[in-house]
C-alpha cells in the first residue's frame, strides 16, 4: 500500500533536485556559517528523505498521502485548465468548486476538502508539486528545504540572543524529531516552520523595532498559517510572546525593587490582555476558541484511548469538565507532552527513536531543575525575558498536549513547535551554570 506512489524515475531524479537545492542555497547568505548551513541542510533533506520513505513502506499511508492526493487532483485541474484552476485553488471549498474536479483530474479526499485547515496543506503542497513532476518524494523534499530556512532563521535568532553558537545548533538544526516530523507533507512541518518564523518575526519587529518589509511579510504569513490549521499554537504563542515582551520592556529599570514589584502587574496584564484578545478571535479560531477547547481536550482524551489505536496511548486519567479538573492533570499530562513517550511505552521502531531522544531530554531536565539549586534556576530564567518566554511557551504547549493528545504516534508530531525553546533553555541554564561553577 503506497507503494505505487514511488516510481523509479523518481529515484533516479531526486538526486539531481538534491543538488539542485544545494545549488539554491549556496545564494542564499549564511552570515559566515555556510560549513554549519550546508551541514543542516543535509540533515533535514535525509530527515525529508526518511519521512517519505517510512510513510510509504512502513507506515503504508497516513495523513501525509490523503494531503498529496488532494493535492494531485488540483495539480490535475491547474495543467488542464490553468486559469480556472488557479481560481479554484484560491477560493474557498465550496460545493460548486469540487464540482470542477473530473475522473480525469481526479477528486480532492472529501474529509480534507471539507475541512479549510487540512485543504490548506494540501494547497501549499500544489506548486512543490507541480516543480516536481507531481512526484511525492520530490516534492516533499522540495517542502523540506523550505521548512529548513525557518529553522535556520531560528537558529540565528538562538544565537544572537544567547551569544553561544554551539548550544544554538543542538537547539535547533540537528533535533531528530524536528529532521523526521517537521518535514515533508503534512501539518507539522507547515505549523512549526510558521511558529519559527513568527518568532523570529516578533523579536525583530516589537522588541527590536525593525520593520524589514521582508520579515514583516513573512510573520504576518505564519500567523495566519498558524490560525488557519492549528489555532491551539497561536493560544499558547500569544501569551507567551506578550510576557517576552513585558518583560524585555522592564529589564530597563534599574531600580531592583521596582523592576521585581512590576512583575506580578506584568502577569495578571498578561492574562487579561490574552484572554479579551482570545474571547475576541473566538469566531476564527473555532473549535479551538476558549469555550470549546475544555471539551475538546476531554472527547480527545476518550477518542484516542480507544482499542482501534493499536494500545500506543497512554492514561491521564478521567478529566472533570471544570477548570479546577483540567489543572490538576497538569502534572501527568505536562510530563507526558515534554517526555512521552518513554523507553517503557515502546513497541515500534519509530517510537524507540523518540523515546530515545526523550530520555536525553529527561536527564538533561533533572539535571537542571531537581539537581541543582532551583532557586537559583528560576532566578535566572526571571531575569532574562528570552528564556521566561521559551520556559512559559514550553510548560503550557507540553500541558496541552498532553491533555488533549494521549495517543503517542500523535503526541510525537505535536511536540515539534516546542523543542527548540526548551531545549535553548536548558542548554542556556546548563551552560551558565557551569561556567558559574568553574570560576575560581
Amino acid at each position: 500500500m503506497g507503494n505505487n506512489l514511488l516510481e523509479i524515475w523518481e529515484i533516479f531524479l531526486a538526486p539531481i533536485y538534491i543538488l539542485l537545492i544545494f545549488v539554491f542555497a549556496f545564494f542564499i547568505p549564511s552570515q559566515g556559517d555556510r560549513r554549519i548551513f550546508n551541514l543542516g541542510l543535509g540533515a533535514k533533506v535525509t530527515g525529508g528523505i526518511a519521512f517519505t520513505l517510512i510513510y510509504l513502506f512502513y507506515y503504508g499511508g497516513g495523513d501525509t498521502i490523503v494531503y498529496y492526493k488532494t493535492a494531485i487532483a488540483y495539480c490535475n485541474l491547474i495543467l488542464q485548465s490553468p486559469f480556472e484552476g488557479l481560481a479554484i485553488t484560491l477560493s474557498n471549498n465550496s460545493i460548486e468548486n469540487f464540482s470542477f474536479f473530473t475522473p480525469e483530474t481526479g477528486y480532492p479526499v472529501r474529509h480534507i476538502f471539507n475541512d479549510s485547515a487540512t485543504l490548506m496543506v494540501s494547497k501549499i503542497a500544489i506548486p512543490f508539486l507541480l516543480l516536481s513532476f507531481k512526484s511525492y518524494l520530490i516534492g516533499s523534499l522540495l517542502i523540506s528545504f523550505i521548512s529548513y530556512l525557518s529553522i535556520w532563521q531560528l537558529f540565528k535568532l538562538f544565537r544572537h540572543l544567547t551569544n553561544n553558537k554551539q548550544i544554538s545548533i543542538l537547539s535547533t538544526l540537528f533535533v531528530p524529531s524536528i529532521l523526521f516530523w517537521g518535514s515533508g507533507i503534512s501539518k507539522d512541518t507547515i505549523t512549526f516552520a510558521a511558529t519559527c518564523y513568527f518568532v523570529y518575526g516578533a523579536y525583530w519587529i516589537i522588541i527590536r523595532r525593525k520593520f524589514k518589509l521582508m520579515i514583516v511579510i513573512l510573520s504576518a504569513i505564519s500567523l495566519w498559517l498558524i490560525i488557519t490549521i492549528k489555532p491551539y499554537i497561536f493560544l499558547v504563542l500569544f501569551p507567551g510572546t506578550l510576557v517576552w515582551i513585558f518583560f524585555n520592556s522592564i529589564q530597563s529599570i534599574k531600580n531592583k525593587f521596582i523592576r521585581t514589584a512590576t512583575v506580578p502587574i506584568i502577569l495578571v496584564s498578561s492574562i487579561i490582555i490574552s484572554g479579551f484578545t482570545l474571547n475576541s478571535i473566538s469566531s476564527v479560531l473555532g473549535e479551538y476558541s476558549t469555550d470549546n477547547i475544555m471539551r475538546k481536550a476531554i472527547i480527545a482524551q476518550e477518542d484516542l484511548k480507544q482499542d482501534y489505536y493499536g494500545g500506543n496511548s497512554f492514561d491521564i486519567g478521567k478529566i472533570e469538565p471544570t477548570t479546577a479538573g483540567v489543572i490538576s492533570k497538569f502534572p501527568i499530562a505536562t510530563f507526558y507532552g515534554f517526555f512521552g513517550p518513554t523507553l517503557v511505552h515502546v513497541n515500534n521502531v519509530v517510537m524507540l527513536f523518540s523515546a530515545l531522544e526523550n530520555t536525553v531530554l529527561l536527564f538533561l531536565s533533572i539535571s537542571i531543575f531537581l539537581l541543582r539549586n532551583p532557586v537559583k534556576t528560576l532566578q535566572r530564567l526571571s531575569g532574562e525575558p528570552f528564556l521566561t518566554f521559551c520556559l512559559l511557551f514550553s510548560v503550557l504547549f507540553a500541558f496541552g498536549i498532553g491533555l488533549s493528545s494521549p495517543n503517542f504516534g500523535a503526541l510525537v508530531r505535536f511536540k515539534i513547535p516546542l523543542l527548540p525553546f526548551f531545549l535553548i533553555m536548558l542548554l542556556s541554564i546548563f551552560t551558565k551554570t557551569n561556567t558559574d561553577i568553574s570560576k575560581p
